[in-house]
């Protein structure tokens, strides 16, 4: 009885091996039925109007491009690397460079053109009396978008706002009708629909005389570790008695539990917790303007901010050449891999922070001779180019890298910006199914 018992234990499984084994060769293969496609989405720059002197310049003269305009509605292949901006914005095909807005009136205010991962945050502006300041919401697809507005300042968030944008278009609105007469805020632009990217150009005059402007870049989340790269202290030729320039941090948790900080300043001098801000303590959803009196300001340098709790973070630097004015805002930078960027002639510094810094650069200069250049070091490191740049790529060859790029003006001149080597738009991947007749029958 065991025999019997055992001899059928043995044929079912035999059965069952065989069975598995016909299943397995007829069945489809997985990566005969899933087609992975990698594309970049397309970016928008923005324009800010006004008669403003502004352009958007592309790493490659062919991508395709179209305005944002309520009519435009098919991308077309260019002819030349930058774009004359008037009062739309432009739609560009999505590609591995990263497109930039570059607007100068008496300032110089420099931004990524960007899309929106469903939110941006923009820690900076102002509705106080000297602001000028608007919020510029651009709907480049072809159904109404609907966004939702959450604006925090020192005494905490304000009830959110509903704005509905139409279809490949525009919507701008002045910061001090949202927030009137408040000067330290911080702006959420949450989509609930549609595809929206937003800018926010902060503007600031004195009656007639313009205290300054610059684009505030957006930044899409908030993290326990923030690092923004690049600001700078007056450099140069622009080290002079009647010139000067002073630095304020600001600070937003945006979640429910107070945060715990640190804060700490990387130079080319070295680096150093500044007094008071070894253990700062930040309020939830309150914004916090901290002066940084500490910093240097005959040099670049960048702040890393260590917290417990998720906060976004941003840096105002106010520059005074003689009877004139300028802001610039820094913001937070993402992990480099590689960046390139289209730089019109600027010669900028460059800045890079990580414990151990090792990038390549390969760069085009003005007079079209071939740069390259490898920058190591340990916390941070800089580096100006000899002339002029049109074509810059970077390529970061450790992990933990950022970077970011200070646009100072010549002797004389009065404009200032910085930027995060951020990427425009990330690569994204997508599984795409296939037709597969082997399905059906092999061979």
């Amino acid at each position: 009885m065991k025999f019997k018992e055992l001899n059928f234990r043995v044929i079912a499984l035999i059965l069952a091996l065989f069975v598995f084994a016909t299943a397995t060769y007829f069945a489809p293969e997985k990566s005969d039925q899933v087609k992975l496609t990698s594309t970049y989405p397309a970016t928008v720059c923005p324009a800010i109007g006004n008669k403003v002197s502004s352009i958007a310049a592309l790493t490659n003269s062919k991508v395709n491009r179209r305005l944002v305009d309520g009519r435009s509605k098919i991308l077309k292949p260019g002819k030349s690397s930058v774009i004359a901006l008037s009062k739309d914005a432009v739609l560009v095909e999505g590609n591995a460079g990263t497109a930039i807005t570059f607007a100068n009136n008496g300032w110089k205010s420099v931004v990524p053109c960007s899309v929106s991962n469903g939110t941006q945050w923009f820690v900076g502006g102002s509705g106080a009396l000297t602001s000028k300041s608007y919020l510029y919401i651009v709907n480049s697809g072809f159904s109404q978008s609907l966004v939702d507005l959450e604006v925090f300042t020192p005494n905490g968030a304000l009830e959110p706002k509903s704005v509905s944008i139409p279809q490949n278009s525009t919507k701008k609105l002045s910061v001090d009708s949202l927030v009137p007469g408040e000067d330290v805020i911080v702006i959420g632009v949450k989509t609930q629909s549609g595809r929206v990217s937003s800018y926010l150009f902060d503007e600031r005059k004195k009656g007639l005389r313009s205290l300054g402007a610059d684009f505030i870049a957006p930044i899409g989340s908030s993290s326990k570790k923030v690092t923004i790269s690049a600001i700078s202290g007056l450099t140069g030729k622009l080290v002079t008695q009647s010139n000067s320039v002073s630095h304020a941090m600001r600070v937003l948790v945006p979640g429910k539990i107070d945060a715990n900080v640190s804060v700490t300043i990387n130079s080319n001098d070295g680096n150093f917790i500044p007094v008071g801000l070894a253990e700062l303590k930040v309020k939830s959803q309150r914004v916090l303007n901290i002066p940084l009196t500490f910093a240097p300001t005959n040099q670049a340098f960048s702040i890393i901010i260590d917290s417990d709790q998720p906060l976004l973070a941003s840096v105002l630097s106010t520059f005074n050449y003689g009877k004139s004015s300028e802001i610039a805002w820094a913001t937070a930078a993402d992990d480099l891999a590689k960046w390139s960027v289209n730089l019109t002639g600027s010669r900028p510094t460059l800045t890079f922070s990580s414990k151990k810094i090792n990038v390549s650069i390969s760069a085009t200069g003005i007079n079209g001779k071939k740069i390259t250049k490898t920058i190591t070091g340990s916390n941070f490191a800089t580096w100006r180019p000899p002339v002029g740049l049109n074509r810059l790529q970077i390529t970061a060859n450790k992990k933990g890298i950022s970077g970011g790029v200070i646009f100072l003006p010549d002797a004389g001149g009065i404009g200032s910006s910085y930027i995060p080597m951020n990427n425009g738009a990330n690569l994204e991947t997508a599984s795409e199914p296939i037709a597969d007749a082997s399905v059906i029958t092999r061979g």
